[in-house]
């Protein structure tokens, strides 16, 4: 019987390629014209949105900072009153974010005199005005100081004592471009009854209020002008 032939088996030669293993086809592609200049447009949206925020939130946090000043300042001033058995004063610059700190003259009468009885808040109309000065302290006990930049004292009011009654009312003054109406710290540890606003250009506010018996002060949070008006209209 005749036998089938075996089939033949074959095997796939792999022929060299010149070089090396063959490649890919290589097809570069960058950006075109049109490609970046929508990457660029949406950057600048991006930024656009993000800047205010950090902006906003800077001025903030520089405004919370000049009212911590200002409160450190009050009970600085106090303590001052206390050791030294004098009577200090503090005043500012009406629209500028100066201060200035002394042993109160009593030679020009002020609404804001009178001893413990005496409380305070200085009304004042703001602009702007040069803030951020160096704050230099005297060893008589003078300190000219300045609030942060872009922050300025914007209004207050002092409470005074009335001449025909035991009322108190408060009192609405400006010092015309000079310094305010003092508010003073006495001895005996009380103080004048003020109210001060701090404000930025970004119409963001602190309001700060000083104790006439416990000569404490406090500061409200960052406030808006229609919050600034609802909480002043509730003291």
């Amino acid at each position: 019987m005749a036998r089938c032939p075996e089939p033949i088996r074959t095997e796939s030669v792999r022929l060299p390629f010149p070089g090396g293993e063959p490649r890919p086809p290589c097809n570069p592609r960058g950006m075109t014209l049109v490609e970046l200049v929508l990457v660029l447009a949406l950057l600048v949206i991006i930024g656009s949105l993000i800047v205010p925020v950090f902006v906003g939130s800077f001025n903030s946090v520089r405004l919370r900072r000049a009212g911590d000043e200002v409160l450190a300042r009050w009970a600085q001033t106090r303590s001052r009153a206390i050791e030294t058995g004098e009577i200090y004063q503090f005043r500012y610059a009406t629209g500028m974010g100066t201060y200035q700190i002394e042993p109160w003259m009593p030679m020009v009468q002020d609404p804001a005199q009178g001893g413990a009885a005496a409380t305070s808040i200085v009304s004042s109309t703001v602009g702007s005005g040069e803030a951020g000065a160096a704050t230099t302290d005297n060893p008589n006990g003078v300190v000219n100081g300045g609030l942060p930049s872009a922050v300025v004292f914007q209004q207050g009011q002092i409470a005074v004592q009335s001449p025909n009654s035991t009322q108190q009312q408060a009192a609405s003054l400006e010092s015309g471009g000079g310094l305010s109406t003092p508010i003073l710290f006495f001895p005996d540890g009380t103080t004048s009854q003020a109210s001060l606003v701090l404000a930025n250009d970004r119409q963001q506010y602190v309001r700060l209020t000083l104790r006439a018996l416990t000569g404490v002060g406090r500061a409200t949070e960052v406030l808006t002008r229609d919050e600034l008006q609802r909480y002043s209209s509730k003291r």
